[in-house]
C-alpha cells in the first residue's frame, strides 16, 4: 500500500511546481516523511487557486458524529482504483471532487521470511510527483468546525513494485505531468477519470533501500532520505 509519502520542498516550491498560491500554506516546510495514520495537515492541490491543507484519511460528507470519524478515516487513506466508483466513501469524490497529493517519493516495504526491508521510491527526472487523490468535506454537526480530509488511489503494482510491496502489490496512482490538471477537471467521464488509473512505467521509477529506522526520526530530518 502507500501509508508513508515524503515531500521534500517549501511552499515556494509548491508554488512554483503547480501554479499555484500557497497563502494558506506559507510556513510548510520540507516534510521527509508522513505516515497517513497520523492525520496530520498536508499540503493538497485542488482546482482551487489555493493550495491547501487537508488531513490524510477521508471522512465522507454524511458521516453523522464526531465519534465516528476516527474509525472511518484510518479505513479510508487508501482508495483502491478498482472498486472506487462503487464504495460508499469514494463513489461522489471520485466523480466530483478529485485533488493532487504533491510528494518527492514514498515507502514501501519488502518482506522477507525474517524480516522485512524498506525502500525509499522516486520517479527519474520528476523531483516532484502528483498522487491521484481524492478528498471530501466533513461538517462537525456539534461545532460547525469543517475538516477537509482526502485518500491516496492505488492500482496494480507494475513489476519494481511487486518485488519491493511483495505482499498486498499495490502502488499508488502517480499522474503525468500532462493528465495533472486533466484530473482535476469536474467535466470527466467515468471513462476518462478510469484511464487516468493506471500503473506507473517501472523504467521511469527508481528505487534504494531506506534506513530501516527512519520512522523513529523527526519528520523535518533530511536525513531520512539518506540511503541505507
Amino acid at each position: 500500500m502507500c501509508y508513508h509519502i515524503s515531500l521534500a520542498a517549501g511552499a515556494e516550491e509548491l508554488a512554483r511546481r503547480f501554479d499555484r498560491k500557497t497563502d494558506l500554506i506559507r510556513k510548510f516546510r520540507p516534510a521527509y516523511h508522513v505516515c497517513a495514520f497520523s492525520h496530520l495537515p498536508y499540503p493538497v492541490v485542488t482546482r482551487d487557486e489555493q493550495i491547501q491543507y487537508f488531513r490524510w484519511g477521508l471522512i465522507p460528507y454524511w458521516i453523522g458524529k464526531a465519534a465516528q470519524t476516527v474509525t472511518v478515516r484510518n479505513q479510508t487513506v487508501i482508495a483502491r482504483a478498482e472498486t472506487i466508483f462503487e464504495n460508499a466513501s469514494f463513489r461522489v469524490p471520485i466523480r466530483r471532487r478529485r485533488c493532487l497529493i504533491p510528494v518527492s517519493g514514498f515507502f514501501g516495504w519488502r518482506h522477507g521470511q525474517a524480516q522485512k526491508t524498506p525502500y525509499y521510491v522516486t520517479v527519474r527526472d520528476r523531483p516532484i510527483v502528483a498522487l491521484a487523490g481524492v478528498f471530501d468535506c466533513w461538517i462537525d454537526r456539534e461545532s460547525d468546525e469543517v475538516v477537509m480530509t482526502y485518500s491516496v488511489i492505488t492500482t496494480e503494482a507494475n513489476p519494481m513494485m511487486r518485488h519491493i510491496n511483495n505482499r498486498d502489490c499495490r502502488m499508488p496512482v502517480i499522474l503525468q505531468d500532462g493528465d495533472e490538471e486533466c484530473w482535476l477537471h469536474p467535466d470527466l467521464s467515468e471513462g476518462q477519470i478510469a484511464a487516468l488509473l493506471k500503473p506507473y512505467p517501472e523504467q521511469a521509477m527508481d528505487c534504494e533501500p531506506a534506513q530501516p529506522d527512519f520512522m523513529r526520526k523527526v519528520p523535518g530530518d533530511p536525513g531520512i532520505l539518506m540511503p541505507a
